[in-house]
């Protein structure tokens, strides 16, 4: 059976920014930094108390969060947010008539950390919890989505660490092409929990000045928190009704480093593998690819990993590709991440303009490609890579093609 054709046709996004997708690419574009003190616990104890949260006013907005079915975790409220948007952008919902053809697959690391850490604190006080049990465990947000949406098609929640939301977009690509949904809500949402700002400060992956993607004194990055979702669907379905096509998803690919819990591979060869298995999905060579959107956290380890993997499948086509790394503007938004930097890679395709990467020389030894710095570079794209590679050796890439109807017709 022919593989069915996969768009996306409805983005939304909340991000350290804040909600809405025009802010996140306004503030992206323009190079803004999302970095900022901590609120929401006292991180004066840590190595930094810089992180990047979502604003203040969107947390507390009573109005706001009952418009979206008062979600009792904030990482469900970042999806409904993001998943009203999206809905909105693509023109149908909020609920399906042909619910048991929609699916819904979402990833996560740090949801219900918050809650977990105030309902233990309330029980070692003795006093009732200001938070539900049942918001505690991270499959509350996909609970919440599928109930708010009637999504009783094929489900499920992903784990894959910093991996996590691009293993979820890959999974409902699957879904869609291989004819077990029709359309799918796919991405997620993750919060800046303590637990986690804490784990990585003993590790020192967090930077206690400004994240340095690709440079040679870089030492970190900072954690954000946000959602991102997709809503897709068949190119069929798509073009009988009408509607925008922001991007086509062309392949998927994912594999293990198999070498440590936290560090990336000395040699890139287990990145290079999801890197390849990519683009053989999709059909596609090393040069038909323009811009790879990197995980680039700034660490030491990754950030090198990172380049020898680009390195072993591109060889000499890496000196025309376009890199950037969103993580220097937003911060690493966990299992979050995934889906918001393949929202800005879909803005990179639709706007023909790389975001900036902040702060950095680009002096890494080993990178041969173009790395886009302080300020945006407009470029003409055709097919761009967004790439994850999470703790537990997990690797997961996804290529997106630029739409145009005249060009598929």
């Amino acid at each position: 059976m022919d593989k069915r054709r996969v768009v996306i046709t409805g983005i939304g996004v909340v991000s350290p920014y804040g909600a809405g997708l025009p802010r996140f690419w306004q503030a992206l574009a323009s190079g803004e930094s999302a970095r900022r003190p901590i609120r929401g616990f006292d991180a004066s104890v840590y190595r930094s108390a810089q992180g990047g949260e979502a604003p203040a006013e969107l947390l507390a907005d009573a109005g706001e969060r009952a418009r979206c079915g008062d979600p009792g975790e904030d990482s469900a409220y970042f999806l409904a947010l993001a998943a009203a948007e999206a809905l909105r952008d693509a023109g149908l919902g909020p609920a399906f008539d042909d619910a048991e053809r929609v699916g819904c697959v979402l990833g996560t690391l740090c949801a219900g950390m918050r809650n977990m850490r105030e309902y233990g604190a309330a029980y070692e006080a003795g006093r009732p919890s200001p938070v539900a049990a049942e918001t505690i465990p991270a499959h509350y947000q996909l609970d919440f989505l599928a109930r708010r949406h009637n999504l009783t098609g094929p489900s499920s929640l992903v784990s894959t660490a910093c991996s996590s939301t691009t293993d979820a977009l890959g999974y409902a690509f699957d879904l869609i092409r291989g004819g077990e949904c029709d359309r799918c809500l796919s991405g997620g949402g993750d919060v800046l929990a303590e637990m986690i700002h804490a784990a990585f400060n003993g590790l020192y992956s967090i930077t206690a000045g400004e994240p340095r993607p690709f440079d040679s004194e870089r030492d970190g990055f900072f954690i954000g928190e946000g959602a991102g979702l997709f809503h897709l669907e068949t190119l069929a379905s798509a073009r009988a009704r009408g509607a925008r096509i922001h991007a086509e998803i062309l392949g998927y690919g994912l594999s293990n480093t198999g070498h440590h819990l936290t560090a990336t591979s000395e040699d890139g060869a287990g990145e290079a593998l999801a890197i390849r298995r990519a683009l053989d999905d999709a059909g596609l060579g090393p040069a038909d690819i323009d811009y790879i959107n990197c995980h680039g956290t700034g660490t030491r380890h990754n950030d090198a990993s990172e380049i020898r993997a680009i390195n072993r499948v591109f060889g000499d086509a890496a000196e025309r590709l376009h890199l950037s790394s969103n993580k220097a503007s937003i911060g690493h938004c966990m299992g979050a991440a995934g889906a918001l930097e393949a929202a800005a890679t879909v803005l990179a395709l639709e706007n023909g303009l790389i975001p900036p990467t902040l702060h950095t020389r680009g002096d890494e030894a080993e990178l041969r490609s173009r790395l886009v710095g302080a300020e945006a570079r407009p470029a003409a794209l055709r097919r761009a890579l967004s790439q994850s590679f999470g703790f537990g050796g997990a690797c997961s890439c996804i290529v997106f093609g630029h739409y145009r109807e005249d060009e598929h017709a």
